[in-house]
């Protein structure tokens, strides 16, 4: 998990805790969506409705992808 958060600081030019500040500011952005898509997969992903660590948000999208399971 490290390794990627790794690469996309290093291809924009950042820092590792600058990439997951940001992606903590996109997922709580992201958990407030009142679309019914966004809805389902933020229950599948934290249904304590807390919001999850960065590592498993990503984590859980790469099993979706990999699983062909993820909500359109």
């Amino acid at each position: 998990m490290k390794n990627i958060i790794k690469e996309v600081a290093k291809a924009y030019g950042t820092t590792e805790q600058e990439v997951k500040n940001e992606m903590r500011i996109a997922i709580k952005a992201a958990m407030q969506s009142k679309e019914p898509s966004a809805q389902a997969f933020w229950k599948q992903i934290a249904p304590d409705r807390k919001e999850p660590p960065v590592e498993k948000v990503i984590a859980s999208i790469a099993l979706m992808v990999q699983n062909n399971k993820l909500c359109s």
